[in-house]
C-alpha cells in the first residue's frame, strides 16, 4: 500500500513539473506570437508592405529587418532612410509591444498629428521619430512623453511640432522623467512655447531646440539644476540675457545661443557654469568685453566660440589659465592689441584650433604660438599684424591650415614650414612678404597655394608638380622671373592657376592641359570661400581674386585696400563642392600680365571645364588655335595685347561666351557672324587693323547692318551683356562650387 501511494506521490509531482515546463515554454511563445502579429499588422497598415518583404510569415519576428531580440522577445525595432509613409496612429501598435526597449523610425516618412492617443509599453525608455512629417504642439509632444511612464529619450527633431499654438486652459504638466527631449528643427515659434517646456525640466539632462523660430527673449528657467545640454541656437531671440537665467544650471556642461539676435554684455551668470566644456555665442550682436573671469572659472572648457559679434577691447594673457581648451573661436569681433605671448604656453597644449581672423589686432605674431604642439588650424587674417612669420611655426607638426591673408607681414616665408607635412592650406594673400618660396615639396597634403599680392621673387619651383592634391595655386601680382614650369601640368586636380602680374618669359607649357582626365575626388573641405571680379585697371591685373573666406564678415571686405584700388565691384560667394563628372579639372586659368611669348598651345582647348582663361598683355605670336573654340565652358575669353595673328577662328562661333577681348592685336579677317561675337561691343575687336565686320566697319563689299540692326540697339545689348555675364559665370561656378553672388556692393 505504502509503495502505491508513494508512486502515486511520484507521479504528481512529474505531472507538476510537466505543466510547469510547458507553461515556461508557452510563456515567451505567446509573448512572440503577440510581437509577431503587432508587427506585421504596421506591415499590413503601410502604403507599399513590399519595403518590409523580408517581414513574412515563415519567419520569426526576431529575424526581421531591424529587428534586435533578447532572450527571445523583441527588445529594439530600428527602421531608417526607408519611405514607409506610416501614420502615427498606426505606430501605437508598436509601441504596444510589451518588451520593446527602443524605437528609432527615422527619416521614413513618418507623417500624423502627434496627439493621437497613445500607449507605451512599460519598457521603452527610448524613441526616436525624428526627420519626418510629424505634426502637432509642444503640448502634445510633452503630452505624449506623459503618456509613456518609463521613456528617458525622446527625439522629435525634424519634424512639423509647434504649427498648432498651445491649447488653452491645459495645465502646466508636472515633470516628467524624460532626460532627453530633442524639439530642433521643427517650427517652435512663442516663447509660451519655450515656457511650457521649460517648466517641465524635471530631470532632464539634454534639452535642443535649436533651429526653431522661437522669438522674444529668453524666459528665466526656474530649475535646471540637472540639465548638462542647452542648444537654443538657430532662432530668433533678441535682447540681453536677464541676470538669472542660468543662475541655478550647475550642471550645464554644453550651452549654445549662437546664430540668435541677443545684444548687451554676455550672459552675466556663466559664472554659475563652472562645469561646462562648449560655450558657442557666435553669430550674435552681443557687445563689451569678454567675461574672463567668469571664463576662466571653467576648467573643464574645450570650446569657445564667441564668433561674429561685436566683442571689443583687448585679448587678456588670463585666457591661458584655460588649460583644457581646443578651440578658441574669436574672429569678426573688434578685438585691439596684440596677441598675448601667453596665450600658447608650455603648460596649455591642448589648443587644437585658434581663429582669430577679421579684428583688429596688432603688434607681431608671437613665436609663443609654436608651443601650441597640437595646432591643427590657425587663422589670424584680416587683421593689422606687422612683422615677420615666426620660423617656430615650422615645428607645428599636425598644422593643417595657415591663413594670414590681409596682414602688414614682411620678411621671407620660413624655410622651415618645409616640416609641415601635414600642411593642406597655405594663404598668404595682400602681404609684404618678399624672398623666394620655400620648398614645399615634402608637404604633399596641400590643397590650396594662395600667396598672391605679394613681393616674391625668383622662379616658380617645379616640386609643385608633385602635389598631386593642389586645386587651388595663386602666384599672381608678385615679381616672380623665368618660365612657367611644365611640371605644373603633373597637378592632377588643379581647379585654379592665377600666375598674373608676373615677370614670367618663354612660351606656354602645353602640359599644363596634362591635367584633364586625372580628376581627385575630394579635393578641398567644403571651404567657404569669395570670388572678388577684378574690373581690370593699370594698378589691378587679372580677372579676380578667389580668398579663403571662413570666419570673414561679409560687409568687413571693405578693409581691404586692395577693393578700392581693384574697384572689385561684383563678389561670388559659397562654399566649395566637388561634381566632376567629365575629363579635366581646371576652371580658371590667368596667365594675364606677363613677357610670355611664343604659340598659344592648341592643347589648351583639353581642358574641358575651363571656364575664364587670360592670356592678355603678354607677348604671344601666331595664330589663334581652332581648337580653343572646344573650350565649351568658357565664359571669358582675353586675348588682348599680344601680337596674334590670322582670322579669329570660325569654331569661335560656337562657344557661348559671356565676355571677350581680343583688341591690340595683328588680327585680321571677318568677325564671324554666327553665335555670338558679332554681339559684343567693338572695343572688343579694335587696334586689330586687318579686323572687319560687325561691330567694326564692315568688310569691302558687305554690309552687315540688315543682318545685326543698326547701332542704336547696342546701348541695349551692351548692357544684357554686362548683366549676363554675372549670370552665366554664376551658372557655371554651380557646377564646382556651392555660389552665391552680390551685385554692385562697392560701387
Amino acid at each position: 500500500m505504502e509503495e502505491v501511494h508513494h508512486h502515486h506521490h511520484i507521479t504528481m509531482v512529474q505531472r507538476t513539473l510537466s505543466c510547469l515546463l510547458q507553461l515556461l515554454f508557452l510563456f515567451p511563445l505567446q509573448a512572440m506570437a503577440g510581437d509577431f502579429d503587432l508587427l506585421i499588422s504596421f506591415k499590413n497598415s503601410l502604403p507599399n508592405p513590399s519595403l518590409l518583404s523580408g517581414w513574412n510569415l515563415n519567419q520569426g519576428p526576431c529575424s526581421f529587418q531591424g529587428v534586435v531580440c533578447k532572450g527571445g522577445h523583441v527588445s529594439s525595432l530600428t527602421l531608417q532612410g526607408i519611405a514607409l509613409s506610416p501614420n502615427f496612429r498606426s505606430v501605437s501598435g508598436l509601441l504596444s509591444i510589451q518588451t520593446l526597449e527602443t524605437l528609432t523610425l527615422r527619416s521614413v516618412n513618418l507623417t500624423g498629428d502627434i496627439s493621437a492617443p497613445t500607449k507605451c509599453a512599460e519598457q521603452l525608455t527610448g524613441l526616436d521619430l525624428s526627420d519626418n512629417n510629424l505634426h502637432g504642439s509642444v503640448s502634445d509632444a510633452l503630452s505624449f512623453a506623459t503618456s509613456c511612464s518609463s521613456l528617458q529619450s525622446l527625439n522629435f527633431s525634424s519634424n512639423s511640432i509647434g504649427v498648432y499654438p498651445l491649447k488653452k486652459g491645459s495645465p502646466v504638466p508636472t515633470p516628467f522623467p524624460l532626460k532627453s527631449l530633442d524639439l530642433s528643427y521643427n517650427k517652435i515659434e512663442s516663447t509660451g512655447d519655450l515656457q511650457w517646456v521649460l517648466s517641465t525640466l524635471g530631470i532632464l539632462q539634454f534639452l535642443d531646440l535649436s533651429a526653431n523660430k522661437i522669438a522674444g527673449s529668453i524666459p528665466e528657467i526656474a530649475n535646471c539644476t540637472s540639465l548638462e545640454y542647452f542648444d537654443l541656437s538657430s532662432n530668433l531671440f533678441a535682447g540681453t540675457v536677464p541676470a538669472g537665467t542660468f543662475s541655478t544650471c550647475f550642471s550645464l556642461t554644453y550651452l549654445n545661443l549662437s546664430s540668435n539676435h541677443f545684444t548687451g554684455n554676455a550672459p552675466p551668470d556663466l559664472s554659475s557654469c563652472t562645469r561646462l566644456t562648449t560655450l558657442s555665442l557666435s553669430y550674435n550682436n552681443f557687445s563689451g568685453e569678454i567675461p574672463i573671469l567668469s571664463l576662466t572659472s571653467m576648467s573643464d572648457l574645450k570650446h569657445l566660440e564667441l564668433g561674429f559679434n561685436n566683442f571689443s577691447g583687448s585679448l587678456s594673457g588670463s585666457i591661458s589659465k584655460l588649460t583644457s581648451l581646443e578651440l578658441l573661436d574669436l574672429s569678426s569681433n573688434g578685438f585691439s592689441g596684440p596677441i598675448p605671448a601667453s596665450l600658447c604656453t608650455k603648460g596649455a597644449p591642448s589648443l587644437m584650433e585658434l581663429y582669430l581672423q577679421n579684428n583688429y589686432f596688432t603688434g607681431s605674431i608671437p613665436d609663443s604660438l609654436s608651443n601650441c604642439a597640437e595646432l591643427v588650424s590657425l587663422d589670424l587674417s584680416l587683421n593689422e599684424l606687422n612683422g615677420s612669420i615666426p620660423a617656430t611655426l615650422g615645428s607645428l607638426s599636425k598644422l593643417k591650415d595657415l591663413i594670414m591673408w590681409q596682414n602688414y607681414l614682411d620678411g621671407e616665408i620660413p624655410a622651415e614650414f618645409s616640416s609641415l607635412k601635414s600642411l593642406e592650406n597655405l594663404i598668404l594673400d595682400y602681404n609684404g612678404l618678399t624672398g623666394m618660396m620655400p620648398d614645399l615639396g615634402n608637404c604633399t597634403g596641400l590643397n590650396w597655394i594662395s600667396l598672391s599680392s605679394n613681393r616674391l621673387t625668383g622662379t616658380i619651383p617645379a616640386w609643385i608638380g608633385k602635389l598631386e592634391s593642389l586645386a587651388i595655386l595663386k602666384l599672381g601680382n608678385n615679381s616672380f622671373t623665368g618660365p612657367i614650369p611644365p611640371e605644373l601640368g603633373d597637378c592632377k586636380s588643379l581647379l585654379w592657376l592665377d600666375l598674373t602680374g608676373n615677370q614670367l618669359i618663354g612660351s606656354i607649357p602645353p602640359a599644363l592641359a596634362n591635367q584633364s582626365g586625372k580628376v581627385a575626388v575630394s579635393l578641398l573641405t567644403a571651404k567657404r570661400y569669395v570670388y572678388l571680379r577684378n574690373d581690370e585697371n593699370s594698378q589691378c591685373h587679372g580677372k579676380g581674386s578667389l580668398l579663403e573666406f571662413d570666419g570673414i564678415r561679409f560687409d568687413d571686405l571693405t578693409r581691404m585696400p586692395s577693393i578700392r584700388l581693384c574697384n572689385f565691384t561684383r563678389v561670388y560667394m559659397g562654399n566649395t563642392q566637388h561634381t566632376f563628372n567629365n575629363n579635366g579639372s581646371m576652371i580658371f586659368l590667368d596667365l594675364s600680365y606677363n613677357q610670355l611669348d611664343g604659340h598659344i598651345p592648341k592643347e589648351l582647348g583639353m581642358i574641358y571645364y575651363l571656364m575664364i582663361l587670360n592670356l592678355g598683355h603678354n607677348l604671344l605670336t601666331g595664330l589663334i588655335p581652332r581648337e580653343m573654340g572646344e573650350l565649351a565652358h568658357v565664359a571669358v575669353l582675353d586675348l588682348s595685347h599680344n601680337q596674334l595673328e590670322g582670322p579669329i577662328p570660325a569654331s569661335f562661333s560656337a562657344m557661348s561666351l559671356s565676355e571677350i577681348d581680343l583688341s591690340n592685336n595683328r588680327l585680321n579677317g571677318s568677325i564671324p557672324e554666327l553665335g555670338s561675337l558679332a554681339t559684343f561691343p567693338k572695343y572688343v575687336y579694335e587696334n586689330n587693323s586687318g579686323l572687319c565686320g560687325f561691330p567694326l566697319p564692315p568688310c569691302s563689299g558687305k554690309s552687315t547692318s540688315t543682318l545685326m540692326g543698326d547701332v542704336s540697339e547696342q546701348s541695349s545689348t551692351d548692357y544684357e551683356l554686362s548683366q549676363g555675364w554675372w549670370i552665366t559665370v554664376g551658372f557655371l561656378f554651380c557646377i564646382f562650387f556651392n555660389v552665391g553672388f552680390a551685385i554692385g556692393l562697392f560701387l
